[in-house]
């Protein structure tokens, strides 16, 4: 019962809604879970590699081949979970959509604490409700099986530990901030982390918002570390053109983009850019600034020269120094300018100070030893987890990354591109993969279909959808700056600039490094951003409103609960309806391809197919090994690169393969399969083929 009385009212209410719809979804007929649930084939790969770790198998998708291809956290959610599949393949995934409802639960009741204890009820309730219930979300996050809703946990719980840490070191008289604070903060980090890989950044920069707290460094570095990677890498691409950078000069972009990090933020905090904005004139901040990138790029060019001429740097178009200087000086001096705007206005122009240096010798040994606690723990738990993949897999990182931004050097792959466009760069492309803004961005397109007797044309959508962006942008801006102080307040205690931060530079790390196989779930920690920036935007337009009308906040309250109960109403009914009780046979077969394999091939057969996760995982008698390497070893990564994948999977005992003939001649694959391959029959579009131990014919080089 105390546990109970944790709970408010709408907590209680939020939670009950959603295990209710939930539990409804897993007693619903069988045929539903893989048909009209947990439909994304990569789910499988966890639940295959998970349910052969329950039977001793290890780590591995096909009993074979030992494979690291998936982020760990969620592998050890889903290992005693999927224990159950030994009675029943189905029984596990009830229990696993109850599962991803608790987190679906935990994280809105986090939302809604954050969003109430820093903003307003009424966002509060909004905040939480968009989030358990919006249908793109839900479909994003929470159908797919796939790792997002233990990602999105994780980071709601490290930004509200943030946001807690935020007003117990603030007010005057607090205690002073102990190791087991921030070993706590520093272990939820590794949990952010270990959730899905990418979200190191996320882990990186809270440490730097716990570390410098007080200081304005905490404030602007983490958006100069942005803008140092986007400045940079965009330098490049716009000097050699998309493809050219891609193909060609990612690498080395990435590299430099990495030594320029370090440079230039040394530089502006010598130079004294990392000062209170306000306590220098603004053509003084301007000064440091651009002093600071100035010998900054000169540097960074002296360095990458040297490393090049020993043979350690790779080719790098030289004018990107200079494009790259002019573009960091425009937004970092952008970041000043709002900085001084925002900035607390009772701080006088030319307070004294102390120096850069003075600063640094004062406060680096309580930087050091709390970043010695942080980055141990969290720089402790990656090294071990990466030497660990090194022993166990032969690679440190899981081979899925590796193998596609393999995909994203070859030309024509039958696989996704990497960001091919100015849009898929910078993430806003609305019509693919690199939409990193949803459910904001489809928001967005009716207002573009409205702008057509402005901006006409059967083909501007486009422009018009840029046009609706840039406008609400302005917008967004304008009220922000319009209220800077709330802002400022909001920004500091739910901690917004690490979240701001690590969501550019996880974007940016796909976007910019040729990586070609981006996927729409890699987005939740925008996701995120979008509700939390959503709940601030919302209170700061009722805000004035509420101050100056008595019981407009009750209104306010009232309707919010009303939009919440609408939004619950329309999530619940789409559940109901895709998820229906006793409406298919029980002898209907979960996956028609599945059943269409074991008719045609003898049981114990390894049969190999491009993907596979959900086949592999519902075939009897049969073994699925995943031919595209991303539930595979790296070994067999570096048989597909060396043309050797046919003789390396032969050896293993593969003699069938399922797969569309004209894809297996294409990049990745190359025709390496060609001359191993006899068809026998045909099957919706796929071939399914003997692999013949030696080639038939000669193979063309």
């Amino acid at each position: 019962m105390n546990f109970l009385k944790r709970f408010s009212l709408f907590e209680s209410l939020l939670i009950a809604v959603i295990l209710g719809t939930h539990l409804y979804a897993s007693f619903s007929d069988a045929y539903n879970f893989p048909n009209n649930w947990f439909t994304r084939d990569d789910a499988y790969y966890y639940f295959k590699v998970a349910q052969n770790i329950t039977q001793g198998l290890g780590s591995t998708f096909d009993g074979i081949n030992l494979s690291n291809g998936y982020h760990p956290l969620w592998m050890i959610v889903c290992i005693p979970i999927f224990a159950l599949a030994r009675f029943d393949l189905i029984l596990p995934l009830r229990v696993l959509l109850v599962v991803m409802a608790l987190f679906n639960a935990a994280t809105a009741v986090l939302i809604y604490r954050l969003v109430k204890e820093n903003l307003s009820l009424s966002a509060a309730y909004l905040a939480a409700s968009f989030w358990a219930f919006n249908l793109n979300i839900h479909a994003t996050v929470y159908e797919t099986g796939l790792e997002t809703p233990l990602a999105a946990f994780t980071i709601v719980l490290f930004i509200y530990k943030l946001s807690q840490f935020e007003k117990e070191w603030q007010p005057k008289g607090a205690k002073p901030v102990t190791a087991h604070q921030i070993s706590l903060l520093a272990l939820i980090a590794v949990m952010v982390m270990f959730s899905r890989l990418d979200l190191v950044f996320i882990a990186i920069l809270g440490g730097l918002w716990i570390i410098l707290r007080g200081s304005p460094v905490r404030f602007l570095a983490p958006l100069d570390m942005v803008i140092i990677f986007i400045s940079m890498t965009f330098s490049v691409a716009i000097r050699t053109g998309l493809d050219t950078y891609n193909s060609t000069y990612a690498a080395s972009a990435v590299e430099v983009t990495l030594i320029a990090m370090g440079i230039k933020l040394s530089a502006l905090y010598f130079f004294g850019a990392y000062q209170h904005p306000r306590t220098n004139p603004v053509w003084k901040t301007i000064r440091q600034t651009l002093s600071a990138l100035t010998i900054a790029t000169v540097l960074i060019a002296s360095v990458y020269l040297i490393l090049s001429n020993l043979g350690i740097g790779k080719n790098f178009p030289r004018s990107a120094f200079l494009l790259d200087w002019g573009i960091s000086a425009i937004l970092i001096l952008a970041v000043r300018l709002a900085a001084h705007w925002f900035g607390n206005e009772k701080i006088k122009i030319e307070l004294q100070q102390p120096t850069p240096m003075t600063e640094f010798r004062s406060n680096w040994k309580n930087w050091f030893s709390e970043a010695l606690i942080y980055y141990g723990i969290v720089g402790g738990a990656l090294a071990l987890y990466m030497l660990y993949n090194k022993l166990t897999f032969g690679t440190s990182s899981p081979v899925s990354g590796q193998i596609k931004r393999w995909w994203g050097l070859l030309k024509n792959t039958v696989y996704d591109y990497p960001a091919s466009n100015w849009p898929s760069f910078f993430g806003i492309n609305y019509q693919w993969v690199y939409d990193a803004w949803k459910p904001a961005s489809n928001l967005l397109i009716p207002v573009a279909k409205l702008l057509r007797p402005i901006y006409p044309g059967a083909d501007t959508l486009d422009e018009r959808y840029y046009i609706a962006m840039l406008f609400f942008s302005i917008v967004i801006l304008i009220l922000l700056f319009a209220n800077a102080r709330q802002t400022l307040r909001a920004f500091s205690n739910m901690a917004l600039i690490p979240l701001i931060a690590g969501c550019g530079l996880q974007i940016f790390s796909y976007t910019t490094t040729a990586y070609g196989g981006a996927k729409e779930w890699y987005w939740a920690s925008e996701m995120i951003l979008i509700v939390l920036i959503g709940s601030l935007l919302f209170h700061l337009v009722l805000r004035p409103i509420t101050k100056k009308i008595k019981n407009t906040r009750r209104i306010f309250e009232f309707a919010s609960l009303a939009l919440c109960v609408s939004l619950a109403y329309t999530h619940t009914t789409y559940i109901a309806a895709i998820m229906r009780h006793n409406y298919y046979p029980e002898s209907q077969s979960y996956m028609e391809v599945a059943t269409y394999i074991e008719e045609n091939t003898p049981p114990g057969a390894i049969i190999g197919m491009t993907g596979g996760g959900n086949v592999g995982y519902f075939i009897r008698d049969r073994t699925i090994v995943n031919m595209d390497g991303l539930i595979n070893s790296h070994e067999y990564f570096q048989a597909l690169q060396n043309g050797e994948a046919s003789q390396f999977l032969s050896e293993r005992g593969m003699t069938i393969v399922f797969a569309n003939t004209r894809l297996l001649k294409q990049p990745p694959y190359f025709g390496q399969f060609d001359p191993y391959l006899e068809s026998y029959t045909v099957y919706g579009g796929k071939g399914l083929l003997y692999l013949w131990p030696e080639p038939k014919y000669p193979q063309q080089k």
